[in-house]
């Protein structure tokens, strides 16, 4: 991904937009720093469903729920 600083981004923005929907992404960089990221709107999908399964897995590594087979066990419990 091609790194901008803020003022060329600024500066040539309907260029990049163009580049954009072209299949290009750019991360916009202000003080050293990734501020932004222009990427074409197909990649927003992938780019979400991404974030989603990583918050899934940060979620199980926080409470992991164990096998099917435990969760079974905890259903009949007490059943005679």
């Amino acid at each position: 991904m091609t790194e901008i600083d803020v003022h060329e981004a600024k500066t040539n923005l309907t260029k990049l937009l163009v580049r954009v929907e072209n299949g290009e992404s750019f991360s916009i960089i202000h003080k050293d720093k990734v501020v932004a990221v222009m990427v074409p709107p197909r990649d927003v999908a992938q780019i979400k469903a991404n974030d989603a399964y990583g918050q899934l897995i940060a979620l199980r590594a926080k409470s992991p729920i164990g096998a099917v087979r435990e969760v079974m066990d905890w259903k009949n419990e007490g059943r005679s």
